[in-house]
C-alpha cells in the first residue's frame, strides 16, 4: 500500500510501504477514506529527528475510514462500519482512562508519532496512509453514525478527530459555561476550533486574536463576535477589556502557548478565570511563563493541556448530528494521498488560504 513517511528533517514523501494485518485479536483494520494534515505534524516535519523519528517513520494521526478486519475480542464492530479512530491508542480501563485522562493511558499510543513510544508492536501506524492497524480497537475507534456517515460529510467529520476535540478539551477544562465571554488567541486550525466550539456551548463574546486576514475572516465565519490583528500583549489585553465590558474573558485559550501569547492571556482574563493552554510552542523550546503573582493576586486558574484522545468525539458527534456545528470551513484544501508532500509544504509556508489540508484517499 501507499504512505506517507519520514525521510528526515524537513522531507517527507509517500512511499510504498507495508499491507497492515492484526496483529491481535483486540486490532482492527481500517481503509482511511479521508486524513487530516495537523499543525503538530509540522514539528515533526522540521524537527522529527529531535523527537525519535527514523527514515520510514509512518505519520498522521487524523483520520476516518471504513473497518475492513476486526479481531475476535473486537465487539459491536463488523466489517464496513464507518469510523473515526481516535489521535492515539487506550484501553479504555485502567486508572487513568476512568478519570477521563486518556492521555496518560497505560498503553497510551500515538497514532503517526515517535517509533521510540509505540507500545503495540511492529511499526508505528500512520493514518495519512492507504490502512491503518487499529490496536485496542474496543476503545480507540469510534463509529460514525448513520446520519453524517456518507462520504460528503467527511471534511465535517475529519477536524472532529483531533482539532475540534482538542478545543473542546480547553473549553471544558477551562469551566466554560453558556454567556460567558471567551477569547481565543491564535488563528491556527485549534483556535478557530476553539472559536467554533465556544459558539456551539453558548458563549457571548468570542474575540480571537490572529496574525491573518484570511484565517480571521475564517474565525468569524466559525462564530467569533470580534477579532482583531493587535500583536502587543497590553493592545491585545486593551481590546479584550473593551470587547466585555471592561471585566476580560471568562475564559482564554492560548492555541500557541509562548512567552508573549501567555503575557496576553493573562491579560485578557478575568478575576476568577481560566487560562487554558493548547498550543505547541513549548514543544520547541518556546516555554511560556506564567505570572504566578496574577494567577494568586486574581485566582487565575491554569488549565488545558495534551487531548485525551478520544474523550470528546461522541459528543462533538452529537452536535454534528443536531447541526450545532460544522467545521469544514476550516479545511481549506482537499488533495490526493499522492500530493501529500506537497499540503505540508503548504500548511509550514503558510500559504494564503491554506488553513488545514485534507487527504482524499479513498
Amino acid at each position: 500500500m501507499r504512505g506517507l513517511t519520514f525521510h528526515g528533517n524537513g522531507i517527507v514523501a509517500v512511499d510504498d510501504v507495508a499491507d497492515p494485518t492484526l496483529a491481535a485479536p483486540t486490532d482492527a483494520i481500517v481503509k482511511i477514506t479521508m486524513a487530516g494534515i495537523c499543525g503538530s505534524d509540522l514539528h515533526i516535519l522540521n524537527a522529527g529527528e529531535a523527537f525519535g523519528f527514523e527514515p520510514g517513520a509512518r505519520l498522521g494521526h487524523e483520520f476516518i475510514g471504513t473497518l475492513v478486519e476486526v479481531g475476535s475480542d473486537v465487539r459491536g464492530f463488523a466489517p464496513g462500519d464507518r469510523v473515526m479512530v481516535a489521535v492515539g491508542v487506550s484501553c479504555g480501563h485502567c486508572v487513568w482512562c476512568q478519570e477521563g485522562i486518556r492521555a496518560s493511558c497505560e498503553q497510551m499510543s500515538i497514532f503517526g508519532w515517535a517509533p521510540r513510544l509505540w507500545r503495540h508492536g511492529g511499526a508505528v501506524e500512520g493514518g495519512q496512509s492507504e490502512y491503518a492497524r487499529v490496536p485496542l480497537a474496543q476503545t480507540t475507534m469510534i463509529r460514525i453514525p448513520e446520519a453524517v456517515a456518507a462520504s460528503e460529510h467527511e471534511t465535517k467529520l475529519v477536524p472532529i478527530v483531533d482539532v475540534m476535540s482538542t478545543a473542546m478539551h480547553g473549553l471544558v477544562t477551562g469551566r466554560l459555561h453558556p454567556g460567558d465571554d471567551v477569547v481565543v488567541i491564535g488563528d491556527g486550525a485549534v483556535a478557530l476550533s476553539a472559536v467554533h466550539c465556544a459558539r456551539a456551548l453558548g458563549a457571548e463574546n468570542i474575540i480571537c486574536f490572529g496574525h491573518h486576514d484570511d484565517r480571521l475572516a475564517l474565525a468569524r465565519t466559525l462564530g467569533a463576535t470580534a477579532t482583531s490583528d493587535v500583536r502587543d500583549p497590553a493592545e491585545i489585553a486593551e481590546f479584550a477589556a473593551n470587547a466585555t465590558r471592561g471585566q476580560g474573558a471568562r475564559v482564554v485559550v492560548d492555541a500557541v502557548s509562548n512567552a508573549d501569547s501567555m503575557q496576553a492571556a493573562h491579560g485578557s482574563v478575568r478575576p476568577g478565570g481560566t487560562i487554558s493552554c493548547l498550543g505547541m510552542d513549548h514543544f520547541m523550546g518556546k516555554t511560556p511563563s506564567v505570572n504566578w503573582f496574577d494567577q494568586f493576586v486574581r485566582n487565575i486558574t491554569i488549565s488545558g493541556g495534551l487531548l485525551p484522545t478520544g474523550l470528546y468525539i461522541p459528543r462533538l458527534l452529537e452536535l454534528l448530528a443536531e447541526g450545532e456545528i460544522d467545521p469544514s470551513p476550516m479545511l481549506t484544501n482537499t488533495l490526493s494521498l499522492e500530493d501529500a508532500a506537497e499540503g505540508y509544504r503548504m500548511m509550514a509556508e503558510r500559504r494564503e488560504g491554506a488553513v488545514k489540508v485534507a487527504l482524499k484517499i479513498a
